[in-house]
């Protein structure tokens, strides 16, 4: 079965770009269907390809451990794989790689990134006026902060760096894992909510997303994120890149702090069939239910 979505990054998130290349190939442009946006997490955009038929530099993703870049999310059909792949000029220009790309919500779906094939990738390409504007053009109709497009248009770092991981159960101050994450460098603790539902698993909890109730938790901000992740990734058991596998799964979520400020945050949640039989914490709070317990 052919995958079901394609995350675009670059040129394919410009609606008239994209009509424009389907009317010069005689490709249906309806193959092909924006439905929302979404996070490719770890990961920074590079203009590191030279694009024989942009004539300048042209859109990649490489790894950046903690780094985030925000695009959209389509609905492909059979016929829409087709097209892409032509246009993206698999498997000589580039390929397919399959990625977690996480949603507004924290949730997470699977989906095809384009990335250039490593034997094609160089060293910083200028992109030429006419394709970053039409990646601009992308950006703007769908609220994505240019601010990444324009860094990686001039050789900069193209992505979001999030430093702030929101915990709220043993990696809290206090918590049994609080010292081994320390040890990567916390600038900063901050008490802030989410939401979701908060489940007791036993020494430890969990969070399911989808719910509307209040988690109390922190926000441990990193000196640095690059190698703080792996160490929070390990205690957790969660697989690299925000992929399910592990019994946890690394999201981005949209957290409080104490001054009323939104914010995102890495956060660390649980699928729904993994808590069978895990009750319920009503409060939110796992610092006052654990000690409860205690008593």
């Amino acid at each position: 079965m052919a995958p079901r979505y394609s995350f675009a990054y670059g040129s394919n998130t410009d609606a008239a770009d994209w009509r424009a290349w389907c009317a010069r190939t005689g490709h249906d442009p309806a193959a092909v269907r924006p439905i929302g946006t979404g996070i490719l997490p770890d990961a920074r955009l590079a203009f590191d390809f030279f694009g024989k038929g942009r004539g300048g530099g042209v859109l990649n993703f490489q790894p950046r451990l903690g780094g985030y870049v925000e695009g959209v999310v389509l609905e492909v059909s059979e016929a829409g794989w087709r097209a892409l792949d032509q246009k993206e000029g698999v498997p000589h220009a580039y390929q397919r790689r399959q990625r977690h790309i996480i949603l507004p919500d924290g949730q997470a779906l699977e989906a095809i990134a384009y990335q250039v094939i490593p034997e094609r990738q160089e060293d910083f390409v200028a992109p030429p006026p006419a394709y970053l504007n039409a990646v601009r053009q992308g950006f703007a109709a769908h609220g994505l902060h240019p601010r990444v497009l324009e860094a990686a248009a001039i050789g900069a770092e193209g992505c979001h760096l999030l430093a702030d991981v929101f915990v709220y159960g043993t990696l809290m101050q206090g918590g049994f894992w609080h010292g081994p994450a320390a040890q990567a460098g916390i600038t900063s603790i901050l008490p802030a909510q989410a939401t979701g539902t908060l489940f007791d698993l036993g020494d430890y909890p969990a969070v399911s997303l989808g719910a509307a109730s209040q988690i109390r938790g922190e926000i441990l901000t990193f000196q640095d994120i690059a190698s703080a992740l792996p160490i929070l990734d390990e205690i957790e058991d969660a697989a690299p890149e925000g992929a399910a596998g592990g019994m946890y799964r690394r999201t981005i979520l949209t957290v409080t702090d104490t001054t009323g400020r939104r914010r995102r945050a890495w956060a660390y949640v649980m699928a729904p069939e993994n808590l069978s039989g895990a009750s319920v914490i009503t409060s939110g709070d796992w610092r006052a239910h654990h000690a409860q317990k205690s008593k």
